[in-house]
């Protein structure tokens, strides 16, 4: 918008410019001209006068002295004195007492007819060369020429004021919108510019708002629903106590302690307005927990396991329940989709400023690509768990591929960014 309006600045002053400068350019040199012609008709003139109000004058005394270099006079008998007239010069008129100018090779000349004292015209001839006619004329035109560029520029200059106090306001709003596509929520824009553009930014305003309102709304919802998981895991745990003491009771009263937790996660979860981690998280240290926590269920399900894990701290800017939470989602569906006794693995490695976690197991493999889609599996399941890994990497700049193991199975890999160095 800004440049089109410089453009259009430019155009418009640069054809009011030409329409003004042109015809006073022109005017200028034709001024010039008629100045020179006049000034040579004076000399002339003066020529005249001395030849008429002086009969005993010679022609040859007439314009001595005066300084007239390019004056002649051409007698009745046709011999010139003073400067030469060409031969094919036309003569006619100003012979027979015709006053006037005529354009002559190399300029004009000027002819002052005058009677002498025995009644017979003498001719006053002054000549004007080119130079002497477009004198000052260039210098004219330097004027005209550096004033029309000073309008155009003056013009282009208001012009991109101005279009910068238009564009400014629209830019601050992409600025704004561009954030609030981030996740910053708390984004507002300052209502300025033209009317149009302060209706607009009014209106995101009021937008921003509401989304933030619609996300703690669906906060507290999801905070209020895994409340209410309480009630049965309360009931499930009584249920347990009266279990007969043993392994499987144990089994159950930490599994129950594990969901719990969760609950009380999710709730936390639920009601927290950001997900940015303050600091580092290591990944090699949660990647090794979880694969022993799920290697306790691999075990009892028959399950050779795989754990190769990099060794020393691996920082990313991820939050350390949602990394957890990542993990357990791509472990649990190998657990979920195949059967007990089929292997699996999981592994970590750090390369090209990427921590990459990858879990792969010998089953069936996935029967869709997007299974890492919301809604979309192919085990009848709702397909949540790939698609939290995968907005949880997300978040954090990395991203989530699902894909074939060498094993004919399936295989998932969570990249994330490394933390740059303190």
């Amino acid at each position: 918008m800004r440049r089109r309006l410089v453009i259009v600045s430019f155009a418009i002053t640069s054809m009011v410019a030409l329409a003004f400068v042109v015809p006073l350019m022109l005017l200028t040199r034709q001024l010039a001209e008629d100045r020179a012609v006049s000034s040579a008709e004076q000399q002339a003139e003066t020529v005249a006068q001395l030849l008429s109000t002086s009969p005993g004058i010679t022609p040859e005394a007439a314009f001595a002295g005066l300084g007239f270099d390019e004056v002649s006079l051409i007698l009745p008998d046709g011999s010139v004195v003073g400067e030469e007239v060409p031969d094919d010069e036309d003569l006619t008129g100003p012979l027979l007492g015709a006053a006037g100018n005529q354009s002559v090779d190399g300029g004009v000349a000027v002819y002052v007819p005058v009677a002498n004292s025995s009644g017979e015209i003498i001719v006053v001839r002054n000549f004007v060369e080119d130079e002497a006619l477009n004198e000052n004329v260039g210098r004219s035109w330097l004027i005209l020429g550096s004033l029309a560029a000073a309008l155009v520029g003056a013009g282009v200059l208001v012009a991109n004021w101005l279009g910068r106090s238009m564009v400014r306001p629209v830019e601050d709003l992409s600025r704004a919108a561009a954030q609030l596509g981030e996740g910053k929520l708390d984004t507002r824009v300052a209502a300025g510019g033209p009317p149009e553009v302060a209706a607009v930014a009014a209106e995101f305003n009021h937008l921003a708002g509401r989304v933030t309102e619609l996300l703690q709304q669906e906060r507290e919802t999801a905070a209020d629903l895994s409340h209410r998981l309480r009630t049965p895991l309360t009931a499930a745990r009584l249920d347990a106590e009266s279990l007969p003491a043993g392994e499987a009771k144990e089994r159950v009263l930490d599994d129950l302690a594990e969901l719990e937790r969760t609950i009380d996660h999710v709730i936390a979860e639920a009601r927290r307005p950001t997900r940015t981690p303050d600091s580092a998280t290591d990944v090699a240290a949660i990647t090794a927990s979880r694969a022993r926590f799920w290697g306790a269920l691999a075990e009892e399900q028959g399950r050779a396991t795989t754990v190769d894990v990099a060794t020393g701290p691996v920082l990313c800017r991820v939050d350390e329940s949602d990394l957890t939470a990542a993990i357990d989602a791509i472990v649990g569906n190998v657990f979920s989709h195949t059967a007990d006794g089929v292997a699996y693995s999981v592994g970590l490695a750090s390369t090209d400023g990427l921590a990459r976690i990858t879990v792969e197991d010998a089953g069936p493999g996935f029967a869709d690509t997007d299974a890492a889609q919301r809604g979309v599996s192919g085990a009848g399941s709702t397909g949540l768990g790939l698609d939290i890994a995968r907005r949880i990497a997300e978040q954090a700049g990395g991203a989530l591929e699902i894909g074939g193991s060498s094993d004919g199975g399936a295989q998932v890999v969570l990249t994330i960014p490394l933390a740059a160095a303190p």
